[in-house]
């Protein structure tokens, strides 16, 4: 698949972190602001056109490439690319003066690694500076890293035939140029939307050449795997957008379902989705889920 770095960031600070419901947002925008300030070399107001953004870990991570070559599979033809990083709030913590926060930065984004953990040295939340703690890393391939900064491929255990999937971030789901809501979700929509998600990410890395994969048998094996036991409800929340001057909402899918039936083709993409989330807003944490095999 795809080489990952997880880990995972405990902050803190002098006073109750007051946060909204859901903190992606404001986690990305402080992260942003952190890491350019961190790296920009040029002083300029803004990215476009600017000689140094190629080898800048600001520019890498928040501003990738619009559209890729031809010859990079199936993320040539979109116009849109994903960014390679997640940063994913755990939780709310007993203390209101402490947060989690889980990093994952994604094929060559890792190697960046020394830049992230500066600028969230550097981190202010809002107008509140946080410490940062500890920096843990967590594991991709059952294992801990052997070295800092040491990226992994995720290696899935055997497929089961059953896995219960816990949806714990909220989901956005787009077919049709509509949002999926608990009663419209299909576990097709589900993977297709990962395997675009993964195959985006892989072509990106220039020194990997694109995933080869039959999209179309897998969207059909896909299709043949049964839901049961869905128990899902829709969580709306909202970000501010300082770059549209207003609120805009940012609605999902919470909850857990259980998928039956050959998931064998389809294993290591589901076992992957697990740090690299799915769905819209990925970069703010959205569309993270975990998969339980069950007998």
């Amino acid at each position: 698949m795809i080489p990952i770095l997880a880990m995972r960031l405990r902050f803190r600070a002098e006073r109750p972190l007051h946060l909204p419901v859901y903190p992606g947002g404001l986690w990305r925008s402080a992260f942003g602001k952190a890491l350019r300030d961190l790296c920009c070399i040029t002083g300029a107001p803004n990215c476009r056109g600017c000689p140094a953004l190629a080898g800048c870990g600001y520019g890498m991570l928040y501003e990738p490439p619009v559209r890729l070559p031809e010859n990079r599979g199936l993320a040539s033809h979109y116009n849109e690319l994903p960014q390679p990083y997640v940063l994913s709030p755990v939780g709310r913590q007993p203390d209101e003066r402490s947060a989690l926060l889980d990093v994952i930065l994604i094929g060559r984004a890792a190697r960046r690694w020394r830049e992230v953990l500066d600028a969230a040295a550097a981190l202010r939340l809002g107008r509140q500076p946080l410490r940062l703690v500890e920096a843990t890393p967590l594991p991709i391939s059952g294992e801990l890293p052997s070295r800092p900064g040491e990226a992994a491929v995720p290696q899935p255990p055997p497929a089961p035939k059953r896995v219960r999937v816990h949806l714990l971030h909220p989901l956005r789901l787009r077919r049709e140029n509509r949002y999926l809501g608990p009663q419209d979700f299909d576990f097709r929509t589900f993977f297709t939307t990962l395997c675009r998600r993964i195959s985006m990410l892989r072509a990106q890395e220039d020194d990997l050449a694109p995933l080869e994969a039959d999209y179309r048998w897998l969207a059909e094996r896909a299709q043949a795997v049964h839901v049961a036991d869905a128990c899902l409800r829709w969580v709306e929340w909202k970000r501010y957008s300082a770059r549209q001057q207003r609120e805009i909402p940012m609605g999902g899918i919470v909850g857990v379902f259980t998928a039956a039936g050959d998931l064998e083709p389809l294993w290591s993409w589901l076992w992957a989705g697990q740090w690299l989330h799915v769905g819209k807003g990925t970069v703010m944490g959205l569309g993270r889920y975990r998969l339980e095999a069950l007998q």
